[in-house]
């Protein structure tokens, strides 16, 4: 069961009566539970609801096409928590005093499949399984860092085996399509791990659209925590040498390559971002694998259309992170600044809440930014 928190005007369920603090039971005598449970049964032409408005109980018969919309708004379910103490955890390394959400490790297949957040499916059993497979919910994306069990119980900092691999069997035979991301940790799940990582996922290549290498990101706030060797830009040259032989001989079913590199490593090594063609459909693009190039392109595509003058002058500061500030100064700063009448500068915001270390752009606070720029602000119009 779950509640009903507002009713669309001029919709069916306004039609019918159905109200905002009503409580869906069933459609077509199938529980609801959430959103997904809703979204699922409701597809049908002919749809039963039952509906409890304290303790009377109504059953509505509604013909509709499959797609038409009731209006009807479910209350958010409750997220699962993450059961793991992994060693890497950026939510572990927050300082003190933030706001309460940011404290919170989600773990849920729901959220990967409605937004695609990043699951290790240490906490899915055979319901759960059993569910995604039978409401087709796919993709999913899913954090898995190694495939060796001993390596995965050190990393995840659990006493007992998780069953990945009778997991993902579940799953791609079921038809799932899943995409993966591998967080790299020097020393730990590098080397040969990974390249028994690399070609155990492989198997599932049928199912398994693409695998993410992303950096490990570690804060100044590490006290009593496992020790964990940062990467640099030496590391990130090796390793993009390296994967050069990944990305000529795994290949998935759509003939995209199988391995991607995260744009921080490119950007670590002071290396060329990859052309386009190296990141296929993007596939995690909002995993930072293709950002940059996207960003690139578009912004090429755009400057075409650009002026040769100004109407009138303008200074204008963009304000990024450290890793981001020398591509704005390589590739997008001449291209501005060569428009007559406008002057461009670029800041890179050093990261005094997380470390020195965090350099990506979307991790700064608005206290570092306004402590470093508000003596040089009031010269820029923008």
């Amino acid at each position: 069961m779950v509640k009903i928190t507002d009713i669309e005007e001029n919709s069916i369920a306004h039609t019918l009566g159905i109200r905002p603090g009503d409580v869906l039971i069933s459609i077509n005598n199938h529980e609801i539970n959430d959103l997904i449970d809703f979204e699922f049964f409701i597809s049908e032409e002919m749809v039963n609801l039952k509906i409890r408005r304290g303790k009377q109980i109504t059953e509505y018969e509604i013909e509709k096409n499959y797609d038409d919309k009731l209006g009807i708004h479910l209350e958010e379910f409750k997220v699962r928590s993450c059961n793991n103490n992994c060693i890497f955890c950026f939510v572990n390394q927050n300082p003190p005093g933030l706001r309460k959400t940011l404290y919170f490790k989600d773990e849920d297949y729901r959220l990967s499949f409605l937004y695609g957040n990043y699951i290790t499916m240490t906490n899915i059993d055979d319901l759960d399984l059993k569910r995604i497979v039978d409401m087709r919910l796919s993709p999913l994306y899913l954090s898995i860092h190694a495939t060796d069990p001993t390596v995965r119980k050190k990393i995840f900092q659990r006493g007992r085996d998780d069953n990945l691999f009778d997991k993902l069997d579940y799953l791609t035979k079921g038809g799932i399509e899943l995409h993966v991301q591998i967080v790299l940790m020097p020393g730990i799940n590098d080397g040969e791990i990974l390249e028994k990582t690399i070609s155990d996922l492989y198997h599932y290549k049928e199912s398994i659209k693409s695998v993410a290498i992303v950096p490990v990101g570690l804060t100044k706030h590490r006290k009593n925590k496992p020790k964990i060797t940062p990467i640099d830009s030496e590391y990130a040259r090796k390793l993009i040498k390296a994967s050069k032989k990944w990305t000529k001989n795994y290949f998935n079913v759509e003939g995209n390559r199988f391995i991607y590199l995260s744009d921080e490593f490119f950007l670590l090594a002071g290396r060329p971002i990859p052309a386009s063609s190296y990141y296929g459909f993007y596939y995690q693009i909002d995993n930072g694998v293709g950002l940059t190039r996207v960003m690139l392109d578009n912004f090429k595509k755009d400057s075409r259309r650009f002026p040769n003058k100004l109407k009138k002058d303008k200074r204008i500061l963009f304000i990024t992170g450290m890793l981001a500030k020398p591509i704005l100064e390589a590739y997008i700063l001449p291209v501005l600044n060569s428009v007559e009448g406008m002057k461009v500068d670029v800041i890179g915001i050093v990261n005094n809440l997380f470390g020195h270390t965090v350099t990506v752009s979307g991790l700064l606070a608005g206290k570092d930014i306004i402590e470093q720029t508000k003596f040089i602000a009031p010269y820029y119009d923008m």
